[in-house]
């Protein structure tokens, strides 16, 4: 399985804890090539697909390279199109801009949200800042962020967002001081999911909102690459969610989901043919290529309709703290 990584096993699943599995998968690192095989088993009652065994939480930051993409993130400033989605002052938009706006969010990795409360976020995961942080904070929001990797904290302190070192699991802010809670493609990354999200409920506010994204295992992607689907991202990325288990895990937190879609980007294409390319050729290839992101972004949007049959790359989510 893994020679000289400290390892731990699940005996219980986190979702449903429930004790027996059975063997899906064996996956290798195609990030960085790794020796190790490490095996994705599913949950014989909710279905909630998982790496078992695992790395330790001490042992898991040895997988992040130090130029991990979130990590090093440049810094972002606010365009127009984030002022009509996020600012205080925008104005309800019209039809146009409704088109134009939903057209920007959905070719965004980032979904960004309406004016909520006080407008205080905190962004579970928040790398350096970039992307995220940098254009809320431009726009006039007070930015939060928690973050495992010291040197990302160091970059987004910088800039002036109030973050700090830790994990998604522990709560690191007062109860119900939230307006807004991030985790974009976090979850996965978690050691314990559940743990995660009641966290994130008792730090919002009653009538806060939860912005939510992870990748979905029941999309035509995961069918058609297989083992080279960009989520099979073995060890970084401990569980695989559908929508019925993400829903679950939501709902048993305490939080009502407003919105549940899938979307399909530029990256996630991308990032498959470069795990066959480099399986195929014996290469190393490790970093996207901006400009085939940015020629490709209309074509995906468009390819993205599979989205409404529910099939598309990830899952993004808009769920609340009942008020």
């Amino acid at each position: 399985m893994s020679a000289g990584v400290a390892l731990e096993r699940l005996e219980a699943c986190d979702l449903c804890g429930d004790r027996s599995f059975q063997p899906r998968k064996e996956w290798k690192d195609l990030l960085l090539f790794g020796p190790e095989r490490w095996r994705l088993v599913e949950c014989e009652t909710c279905r909630l697909n998982f790496i078992n065994p695992r790395p330790t939480r001490s042992a898991i930051p040895t997988f992040y390279p130090d130029d991990y993409p979130a990590h090093v993130a440049p810094a972002t400033q606010p365009k127009s199109w984030h002022r009509v989605a996020s600012a205080k002052d925008a104005p309800a938009p019209g039809l146009w801009n409704r088109l134009r706006l939903h057209f920007r969010q959905d070719i965004s990795w980032y979904r960004f949200p309406r004016w909520h409360g006080d407008g205080r976020v905190l962004d579970i995961g928040c790398g350096s800042g970039g992307r995220y942080l940098d254009v809320l904070k431009g726009l006039g929001w007070t930015t939060y962020g928690v973050e495992p990797s010291q040197q990302a904290v160091t970059h987004a302190t910088a800039k002036g967002h109030h973050a700090v070192v830790g994990s998604a699991e522990e709560q690191h802010f007062d109860d119900e001081s939230m307006d807004v809670v991030t985790m974009w493609h976090v979850l996965e990354h978690t050691h314990s999911p559940r743990k995660a999200l009641e966290s994130c409920f008792r730090t919002l506010r009653p009538g806060g909102q939860l912005s939510l994204c992870v990748p979905n295992w029941n999309s035509s992607q995961a069918a058609i690459f297989g083992r080279y689907w960009w989520s099979c991202d073995a060890p970084r990325h401990l569980f695989q969610f559908t929508k019925q288990t993400l829903t679950r895990y939501l709902e048993d937190a305490g939080f009502r989901i407003r919105m549940i879609r899938t979307r399909t980007g530029a990256t996630s294409w991308q990032r498959a043919y470069r795990g066959i390319a480099n399986d195929l050729l014996g290469t190393r290839w490790q970093k996207d290529s901006k400009f085939l992101i940015t020629v490709s972004d209309g074509l995906v949007a468009v390819l993205s309709a599979v989205r409404f049959f529910g099939v598309g790359a990830e899952l993004r989510v808009i769920a609340e703290r009942p008020a």
